[in-house]
């Protein structure tokens, strides 16, 4: 999203739990986030899909009416939704944006872990398909199913429509070999992901493999003026590098990982 952002996220990674982040393949700070995956070869780097609010990465002759006459997006998953009923744009116009998306990141080198997306667009079904192929395709062992499992927080309504959607993809993914966390956290505090959520967090992890989706960094006010949801990258920032939750962490015997290695050996206890 920005170099201050990437910045947030290799501090996390390197002095405190973060262990995976997602990378935007139309992200303004692309080539910056590029050079950090290379030397810290730990930090599990995915692909973040963003069909909303920045600029294609396809040929915009070949996205019709899914971008604007400037090549971007569609503003919000809401705007989303309401082109795609209109039949503005259809699967073939998305396949192709999905396909460059991922081909970009593929051309730097990076082996991508897992598969998530902006505003979790990737749970709709019209494009689960679409991920699901194109994760087989290019050997991509692992998609988010972001079915939150916390008991606090808000966001409720939208919690149980985004779990309705997550219940109906995980059969799909199971019958494709596609692998998912088997405990998901954050969308209910989405952008507030601070010390003390993050250990109330920590406290409600179950055995198996937990993700916990957070969104640290250090903002500017470039960033902050253009991406208007309120979150708090600061707060999420010290959360991760906090010497309390890094104790939670050890007193709970938890196995940090990222997407790569989390299956790689026996969980004893929580993962």
């Amino acid at each position: 999203m920005s170099a201050r952002i990437n910045a947030g996220i290799e501090q996390a990674y390197s002095q405190g739990i973060l262990r995976s982040t997602s990378l935007m393949p139309n992200g303004q700070a692309f080539d910056d986030a590029v050079k950090i995956a290379a030397h810290t070869p730990g930090l599990g780097v995915g692909i973040h899909l963003s069909l909303v609010g920045e600029e294609c990465v396809a040929p915009q002759a070949s996205l019709g009416g899914l971008v604007d006459a400037g090549g971007r997006l569609p503003e919000s998953h809401i705007d989303f939704v309401k082109q795609y009923a209109l039949g503005r744009f259809g699967v073939r116009e998305i396949t192709a944006e999905i396909e460059a998306q991922i081909a970009r990141v593929l051309v730097t080198g990076i082996k991508p872990t897992h598969i998530d997306s902006h505003q979790h667009l990737h749970m709709l079904p019209a494009l689960l398909g679409i991920v699901v192929d194109a994760a087989r395709t290019n050997g991509i062992p692992v998609v988010r199913v972001p079915m939150e499992t916390a008991s606090f927080g808000g966001r409720r309504a939208q919690k149980c429509v985004l779990s309705m959607l997550c219940r109906r993809a995980i059969p799909r993914l199971m019958n494709a070999g596609l692998r998912h966390a088997d405990h998901f956290f954050g969308f209910t505090v989405s952008g507030r992901m601070d010390e003390s959520n993050l250990s109330q967090t920590i406290d409600r992890l179950r055995p198996g493999v937990n993700e916990i989706m957070c969104h640290p960094g250090f903002s500017d006010t470039a960033t902050q003026n253009r991406y208007q949801w309120g979150y708090r990258w600061e707060d999420e920032q010290s959360g991760l590098v906090s010497e309390s939750v890094t104790r939670s962490v050890e007193e709970g015997k938890i196995r940090l990982a990222n997407f790569g290695d989390a299956w790689n050996e026996p969980l004893s206890g929580i993962g």
